[in-house]
């Protein structure tokens, strides 16, 4: 609620300070859990989020619509709100219709990892998990309004081990966001955590943040890199499933246009290897632009260009490349790719105009049908854009009074002496205040570790 105006302070601020990159203002939070999780009543309903929906938007400062919700993601569902008349309701301040959603559930910890991994090696598996928001993507587009996966990832509470930080997850996420950009979504979102998670696109060292090649760079960050050059930078990209195979679970295909001509085209096969670095599970998929059934005229491509996500196995945390290059073994990264870039040239027939395009298994390849897409894919850097450090800080050297330091709380409570805590200082038992500073000390540990998993 706004009942003690800091949210139209924080509105306020932030249309001032970001200006023109704020995307949207995210007015809820997965409003449907609020009375299962105690943050409202017991029986909280649609209709009670409605009521305080039109509080909230009549009491901030709302300048231009750059509202973000309902934001749902597990009790109710988004048609639940469309029909209850969100949309129509707050058509005026919404930017974005979103909502947040996880395949699976990872909070209590008892999940069979082996019995789910299947899921996560399955094109089907990814239609089903998109398919659900299709009409609701649909209505919010046609009223003018972008649809958006506010949070995602492999699974809440941090994902699974062995899944989210494998390659399986790269594939999967790769599959996942061409998918919904296939239904209409204008921006998926992939949630982060602390260290203590296993879903991160890269976690920070443990200690200084600020030292080289400590990062980690997660599998499914390479994933965000091919969504991004599959789609371009133009803007105006559109996503087409091709249900290759007959719509097969193990493989996907996905052709995307731009201004409707046909750009590249993002193919991937899931199926891992019975010998290790055999090709028996390789396949080579065969397209042609044009002529036969489609109606258009043909377009007889001489050679295209393609990019290739690959590892040795779905399993794979170490040695994963994206053109050759890779951002290095697990805590070894400091952000950049390294390698000599990679992209291969496949010779097309001329006779009939098909072009053959190897996609090993398990891999991902993006292939780039003109040298124009390969130029607005952004991905045709050869060398790494940095950027100076615009702001700086002197190097600070904390001090401590020294008549302070002398009545602090040390020597294990030992002697009576000042303490942190009110009535510490009192005179009491020399085992009672040893047991206080030991608390203390716990205190500070697991505040310190909570502090680092919210991160």
């Amino acid at each position: 609620t706004n009942s003690d105006g800091n949210a139209a302070v924080v509105v306020q601020n932030s249309m001032s300070i970001l200006g023109d990159n704020l995307l949207g203002l995210q007015l809820a939070n997965e409003p449907d859990l609020y009375g299962p999780h105690f943050k409202k009543w017991q029986d909280y309903s649609i209709n009670d989020f409605l009521n305080e929906t039109n509080y909230m938007v009549n009491n901030l400062p709302l300048s231009q619509p750059n509202i973000v919700g309902p934001s749902v993601c597990c009790m109710w569902t988004i048609g639940q709100l469309l029909d209850a008349g969100y949309l129509n309701q707050f058509a005026s301040h919404l930017k974005y219709v979103d909502v947040m959603h996880y395949p699976h559930n990872n909070c209590q910890g008892d999940e069979n990892v082996q019995e789910l991994y299947p899921q996560y090696l399955s094109h089907t598996e990814v239609q089903n998990l998109v398919s659900p928001y299709f009409d609701a993507a649909n209505v919010a587009v046609g009223a003018g309004k972008q649809f958006m996966m506010m949070e995602t990832n492999t699974a809440s509470c941090g994902g699974f081990p062995g899944i989210s930080d494998s390659f399986a997850s790269a594939l999967w996420a790769t599959d996942y966001a061409m998918q919904m950009a296939y239904g209409n979504f204008t921006y998926g979102l992939l949630h982060f955590g602390g260290q203590n998670v296993y879903y991160n696109p890269f976690t920070p060292p443990p200690t200084n943040m600020t030292q080289v090649r400590k990062w980690n760079t997660g599998a499914i960050f390479y994933a965000q890199i091919v969504a991004a050059e599959a789609l371009g930078k133009t803007g105006n990209a559109r996503v087409i499933d091709l249900f290759i195979d007959n719509n097969s679970a193990n493989r996907a295909g996905y052709a995307i246009y731009e201004n409707g001509v046909a750009s590249r085209l993002v193919l991937i096969n899931y199926v891992q290897p019975t010998t290790p670095k055999s090709n028996v599970n390789d396949y080579v998929a065969t397209f042609a632009i044009g002529g036969g059934q489609t109606g258009l005229p043909a377009v007889n491509l001489a050679s295209v260009k393609v990019k290739y996500l690959r590892a040795d196995s779905v399993n794979s945390k170490d040695n994963i490349t994206w053109a050759g290059q890779t951002f290095g073994p697990q805590f070894m990264s400091d952000g950049r790719l390294y390698g000599d870039l990679d992209v291969q040239t496949v010779q097309c027939n001329a006779a009939d105009g098909t072009c053959n395009i190897p996609v090993p298994g398990p891999s991902v390849a993006l292939v780039f049908l003109t040298d124009q897409a390969y130029q607005n894919s952004g991905g045709d850097v050869a060398t790494p854009v940095t950027f100076a450090t615009t702001t700086t800080t002197h190097r600070v050297i904390p001090t401590m009074d020294q008549t302070a330091l002398l009545a602090s709380n040390g020597r294990s409570g030992s002697d009576p002496l000042g303490a942190t805590s009110k009535g510490g200082s009192s005179t009491t038992s020399g085992a009672v205040r040893r047991a206080g500073s030991v608390v203390g000390l716990v205190t500070v540990v697991v505040g310190v570790v909570v502090a680092k998993s919210l991160l």
